[in-house]
């Protein structure tokens, strides 16, 4: 489970139980209402990224997770493999695998200068506010 305030507009999540959309189905994050329900769990609208349907649909955060961060997600995004360690840079950022589903660790700087190590990310939601915050295309492919 995301809580919805670690979630912005834009972010993609994966359902993991059915609802509207069957289970494991990659969705886009369209609305943050400020609905609560049951133990303050809240609702957020998703609307499904590979899907016909347009209409954004209400679900209880309990019912989405983040989707895991991978070599394959960041290749199709634009980051390569730095030849002389197993860094993916992309401009000034690069992400190095931390290994064993631990997920990565960001970092800020020029190849050529010292690579400032800023958080460490584990999910597609996570480096979209990354790229974000630094001004950058947050809207990734899967």
């Amino acid at each position: 489970m995301i809580k919805a305030e670690d979630l912005r507009i834009g972010d993609l999540v994966r359902i993991i139980r059915d609802c509207k959309y069957p289970k494991r189905t990659l969705c886009a994050v369209t609305g943050i209402p400020a609905m609560k329900g049951p133990d303050k769990i809240k609702v957020i609208s998703l609307s499904a990224i590979n899907d016909n349907d347009d209409s954004p649909w209400g679900t209880w955060c309990c019912n989405i997770e983040g989707i895991p961060l991978n070599p394959e997600i960041l290749e199709k995004n634009g980051f390569s493999m730095r030849e002389d360690t197993v860094v993916y840079v992309k401009t000034r950022l690069g992400l190095k695998p931390l290994g064993d589903g631990k997920g990565y660790q960001v970092g800020l700087g020029s190849l050529r200068l010292l690579f400032v190590k800023v958080r460490i990310i584990k999910y597609v939601h996570e480096l979209q506010h990354i790229l974000w915050a630094l001004g950058l295309d947050a809207n990734l492919n899967i």
